[in-house]
């Protein structure tokens, strides 16, 4: 947790951020992307602003490769692991501030299955009703699998393989076990998935609310993918003012 609000550094020039790419796609260099459901898809004129440019033509490997775990790179940065992630130059100004806040409203639950050939989790608490966590962060912070980021894909409240079942867009790099535990920026109430570019508001003074603003936040949860963990496993979130940038549009 940090006493407060603080600026953590400025946006540079051409600047570069790894961002999960949708699985089985191909992004082009010069490519422009758009965020949807917690990862990048190419844009089309149907589509919300777009976030940026591909910096490297990358085929993005089928959902059963896991994401690196971050912080630390991937060791073959040509390899099918390092391809689950997209450099994105991104459409921001140099000089503008990111700054980091505590974490409000998040959701930590426990696992009570996993099945790596479908990428399923059960859970113990849920979240409410359908959907209502599509797009977010799932950081595991606790038994098998600690240290490992995902995004949720989809989640099924009643009438899955298993009641309360998240469906993650990549299976994870370890057998998560009923001693795991996850850390989701998701809601209990409503839809509001943050993922990385989500949208969110402020709680009060000192704490980012993850789970209000997916549609219409004013704050945007702003780093690569490597760089998330960081924040997240001490309840944090890093984050810039969407006001005079781009707008992202909710995960959904």
């Amino acid at each position: 947790m940090t006493p407060g609000n603080q600026i953590v550094r400025r946006v540079a020039e051409h600047e570069v951020l790894l961002i999960p790419g949708d699985p089985g796609v191909t992004f082009t260099k010069g490519d422009r992307v758009c965020m949807s459901n917690g990862v990048a898809i190419l844009a089309t004129d149907s589509l919300a602003d777009s976030i940026g440019i591909v910096e490297k033509t990358i085929v993005c490997p089928a959902a059963t490769q896991a994401f690196p775990v971050p912080p630390n790179p991937p060791s073959d940065l040509d390899g099918a692991e390092a391809k689950t992630l997209i450099p994105v130059m991104m459409d921001l100004p140099a000089g503008k501030k990111v700054f980091v806040g505590n974490m409000k409203n998040y959701v930590d639950e426990t696992v009570v299955t996993y099945a790596s050939a479908t990428r399923k989790v059960g859970v113990t608490t849920g979240f409410g009703a359908n959907d209502r966590p599509n797009g977010a962060l799932a950081y595991v912070y606790e038994g098998p699998g600690k240290g490992e980021l995902n995004i949720v894909e989809d989640y099924v409240h009643t009438g899955g393989t298993v009641e309360l079942e998240l469906l993650f867009h990549r299976a994870f790099t370890t057998t998560l076990t009923s001693s795991s535990k996850m850390v989701v920026l998701g809601s209990t109430a409503a839809a509001n998935g943050v993922g990385l570019l989500g949208r969110m508001d402020v709680y009060d003074e000192d704490e980012m609310d993850v789970i209000d603003g997916a549609d219409d936040g004013n704050y945007i949860f702003y780093c690569d993918f490597l760089q998330a963990v960081e924040y997240i496993k001490n309840l944090t979130v890093p984050y810039i003012n969407s006001s005079a940038s781009w707008l992202v549009t909710p995960n959904s």
